[in-house]
Protein backbone atom coordinates (compact mmCIF):
# COMPACT_ATOMS: atom_id res chain seq x y z
CA UNK A 1 0.00 0.00 0.00
CA UNK A 2 0.95 3.55 -0.18
CA UNK A 3 0.51 5.87 2.45
CA UNK A 4 0.43 10.04 1.67
CA UNK A 5 0.83 12.04 4.66
CA UNK A 6 -0.11 15.64 4.14
CA UNK A 7 0.21 18.56 6.54
CA UNK A 8 -2.35 20.93 7.07
CA UNK A 9 -2.28 23.96 5.46
CA UNK A 10 -1.94 27.43 7.74
CA UNK A 11 -3.72 28.61 10.31
CA UNK A 12 -3.18 32.30 12.01
CA UNK A 13 -1.75 29.87 14.84
CA UNK A 14 1.22 28.78 12.16
CA UNK A 15 2.30 31.82 10.73
CA UNK A 16 2.36 33.47 14.07
CA UNK A 17 4.43 30.18 15.85
CA UNK A 18 2.35 29.32 18.38
CA UNK A 19 1.80 26.08 19.61
CA UNK A 20 -1.80 24.23 18.51
CA UNK A 21 -2.18 20.63 19.68
CA UNK A 22 -5.43 18.50 20.51
CA UNK A 23 -7.28 20.23 23.34
CA UNK A 24 -6.00 24.12 22.01
CA UNK A 25 -8.33 27.04 20.77
CA UNK A 26 -8.38 24.72 16.99
CA UNK A 27 -8.25 27.51 14.13
CA UNK A 28 -9.81 27.16 10.98
CA UNK A 29 -7.47 27.43 7.76
CA UNK A 30 -6.52 31.16 6.93
CA UNK A 31 -6.96 32.86 3.58
CA UNK A 32 -3.10 31.25 2.14
CA UNK A 33 -3.91 28.07 3.53
CA UNK A 34 -7.24 27.83 2.04
CA UNK A 35 -5.20 28.28 -1.24
CA UNK A 36 -2.54 25.93 0.21
CA UNK A 37 -5.31 22.80 0.73
CA UNK A 38 -6.56 23.44 -2.66
CA UNK A 39 -3.43 23.35 -4.17
CA UNK A 40 -2.54 19.68 -2.04
CA UNK A 41 -5.91 18.49 -3.81
CA UNK A 42 -4.74 18.64 -7.26
CA UNK A 43 -1.12 17.97 -6.41
CA UNK A 44 -2.56 14.55 -4.80
CA UNK A 45 -4.94 13.84 -7.40
CA UNK A 46 -2.32 14.32 -10.06
CA UNK A 47 -0.18 11.89 -8.08
CA UNK A 48 -2.88 8.91 -7.18
CA UNK A 49 -3.62 6.64 -10.12
CA UNK A 50 -7.45 6.84 -11.26
CA UNK A 51 -8.06 8.65 -8.30
CA UNK A 52 -8.72 5.89 -6.34
CA UNK A 53 -7.44 6.58 -2.43
CA UNK A 54 -9.22 6.95 1.12
CA UNK A 55 -8.97 10.12 2.82
CA UNK A 56 -8.56 10.44 6.39
CA UNK A 57 -8.18 13.29 8.53
CA UNK A 58 -7.49 14.23 11.97
CA UNK A 59 -10.52 15.72 13.98
CA UNK A 60 -8.65 19.11 14.17
CA UNK A 61 -10.51 21.88 11.94
CA UNK A 62 -7.44 22.63 9.69
CA UNK A 63 -6.63 19.36 9.02
CA UNK A 64 -10.55 18.52 8.30
CA UNK A 65 -10.88 21.36 5.91
CA UNK A 66 -7.42 20.87 4.34
CA UNK A 67 -8.56 16.99 3.78
CA UNK A 68 -12.28 18.11 2.00
CA UNK A 69 -10.33 20.15 -0.62
CA UNK A 70 -7.96 16.99 -0.85
CA UNK A 71 -11.51 14.45 -0.85
CA UNK A 72 -13.15 16.56 -3.32
CA UNK A 73 -10.27 16.54 -5.55
CA UNK A 74 -10.48 13.03 -5.79
CA UNK A 75 -14.23 12.87 -5.45
CA UNK A 76 -14.37 10.95 -1.87
CA UNK A 77 -15.62 11.36 1.80
CA UNK A 78 -13.06 12.13 4.38
CA UNK A 79 -13.47 9.82 7.04
CA UNK A 80 -11.77 11.34 10.54
CA UNK A 81 -9.24 9.57 12.78
CA UNK A 82 -8.69 11.18 16.43
CA UNK A 83 -5.42 9.31 16.54
CA UNK A 84 -3.62 11.32 13.94
CA UNK A 85 -4.70 14.65 16.01
CA UNK A 86 -1.51 16.62 17.12
CA UNK A 87 -0.20 16.20 20.63
CA UNK A 88 -1.93 18.01 23.31
CA UNK A 89 0.66 20.60 24.77
CA UNK A 90 -1.50 21.36 27.55
CA UNK A 91 -0.82 24.65 29.12
CA UNK A 92 1.43 25.68 26.37
CA UNK A 93 -0.93 25.35 24.39
CA UNK A 94 -1.65 28.90 22.30
CA UNK A 95 1.95 30.17 23.46
CA UNK A 96 4.58 30.90 21.01
CA UNK A 97 7.61 28.47 20.54
CA UNK A 98 10.25 31.34 20.43
CA UNK A 99 8.41 32.72 23.88
CA UNK A 100 8.57 29.36 25.43
CA UNK A 101 12.19 29.11 24.20
CA UNK A 102 13.27 31.87 25.47
CA UNK A 103 11.38 32.03 28.85
CA UNK A 104 11.48 28.21 30.01
CA UNK A 105 14.80 27.03 28.18
CA UNK A 106 15.41 24.01 30.33
CA UNK A 107 11.45 22.89 29.47
CA UNK A 108 11.78 23.46 26.45
CA UNK A 109 14.63 21.53 26.15
CA UNK A 110 13.35 18.41 28.20
CA UNK A 111 10.34 18.92 25.55
CA UNK A 112 12.40 18.24 22.74
CA UNK A 113 14.40 15.51 23.95
CA UNK A 114 12.74 13.61 26.61
CA UNK A 115 9.68 11.23 25.17
CA UNK A 116 7.93 11.67 28.53
CA UNK A 117 7.82 14.61 29.35
CA UNK A 118 4.45 16.53 29.57
CA UNK A 119 3.07 19.61 30.13
CA UNK A 120 0.34 20.25 32.80
CA UNK A 121 -3.14 18.86 31.19
CA UNK A 122 -1.02 18.03 28.08
CA UNK A 123 0.42 14.71 26.25
CA UNK A 124 3.85 13.43 26.39
CA UNK A 125 5.62 12.06 23.50
CA UNK A 126 5.51 8.33 24.03
CA UNK A 127 1.44 9.06 24.65
CA UNK A 128 1.20 10.43 21.26
CA UNK A 129 3.09 8.10 19.40
CA UNK A 130 1.58 4.84 21.33
CA UNK A 131 -1.78 6.37 19.44
CA UNK A 132 -0.32 7.73 15.87
CA UNK A 133 1.31 4.20 15.42
CA UNK A 134 -1.89 2.49 15.78
CA UNK A 135 -3.58 4.87 13.48
CA UNK A 136 -0.57 4.21 10.78
CA UNK A 137 -0.89 0.19 11.36
CA UNK A 138 -4.99 0.78 10.67
CA UNK A 139 -4.09 2.73 7.68
CA UNK A 140 -1.42 0.30 6.47
CA UNK A 141 -3.20 -2.70 6.75
CA UNK A 142 -5.97 -1.32 4.52
CA UNK A 143 -4.35 -1.60 1.54
CA UNK A 144 -4.47 1.08 -1.32
CA UNK A 145 -3.55 4.01 -1.13
CA UNK A 146 -4.85 6.30 1.78
CA UNK A 147 -4.25 9.84 1.55
CA UNK A 148 -3.89 11.14 5.61
CA UNK A 149 -4.48 14.85 6.61
CA UNK A 150 -2.61 15.36 9.43
CA UNK A 151 0.15 17.60 11.76
CA UNK A 152 3.87 17.73 12.17
CA UNK A 153 4.51 15.71 15.15
CA UNK A 154 2.25 12.61 13.81
CA UNK A 155 3.97 12.52 10.11
CA UNK A 156 7.34 12.92 11.99
CA UNK A 157 6.52 10.26 14.45
CA UNK A 158 5.64 7.95 11.85
CA UNK A 159 9.16 8.96 9.61
CA UNK A 160 10.92 8.59 12.92
CA UNK A 161 9.77 5.06 13.75
CA UNK A 162 10.16 3.69 10.07
CA UNK A 163 13.54 5.20 9.61
CA UNK A 164 14.64 4.62 13.64
CA UNK A 165 15.75 7.69 14.17
CA UNK A 166 15.73 9.36 18.10
CA UNK A 167 13.09 11.17 19.54
CA UNK A 168 15.41 14.57 20.00
CA UNK A 169 16.32 14.59 16.12
CA UNK A 170 13.04 14.30 14.61
CA UNK A 171 13.16 18.23 14.64
CA UNK A 172 15.50 17.90 11.53
CA UNK A 173 12.93 16.64 9.41
CA UNK A 174 11.03 19.54 7.61
CA UNK A 175 6.72 19.20 6.95
CA UNK A 176 6.03 22.26 5.87
CA UNK A 177 2.30 22.98 5.70
CA UNK A 178 0.10 21.64 2.96
CA UNK A 179 3.16 19.55 2.16
CA UNK A 180 3.24 15.77 0.77
CA UNK A 181 4.83 12.91 2.46
CA UNK A 182 4.90 9.20 1.32
CA UNK A 183 5.44 5.72 2.74
CA UNK A 184 5.15 2.06 0.54
CA UNK A 185 4.43 -0.36 2.13
CA UNK A 186 4.93 -3.88 0.95
CA UNK A 187 2.89 -6.76 1.51
CA UNK A 188 5.62 -8.82 3.57
CA UNK A 189 5.23 -5.70 5.87
CA UNK A 190 8.29 -3.66 4.99
CA UNK A 191 8.34 -0.09 4.50
CA UNK A 192 10.05 2.74 2.38
CA UNK A 193 9.99 6.29 2.52
CA UNK A 194 9.60 7.35 -0.95
CA UNK A 195 9.83 11.34 -0.68
CA UNK A 196 8.98 13.72 2.28
CA UNK A 197 8.42 17.59 2.45
CA UNK A 198 6.98 17.81 -1.08
CA UNK A 199 6.09 21.15 -1.69
CA UNK A 200 6.27 21.87 -5.39
CA UNK A 201 2.51 22.42 -5.22
CA UNK A 202 2.87 25.41 -3.11
CA UNK A 203 4.84 27.69 -5.74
Amino acid sequence: MRLVMVRHGVTDFTTAGKLDGRGGPDPSLNSEGRRQAEAAGVRVRAFIEDNAARVITSSMNRAIETGAAIADALCVRAEVDPDWDEQNFGDWDNESVDVLAARHPQEFLRFREDLHYLRPGGEAHVDLQARVLAAFVRAATAGGTVVVVSHRKPIVTVLSHLLGIPYDRIWRMATAPASLTCVEVSAGGGASVAFVNDTNHLR
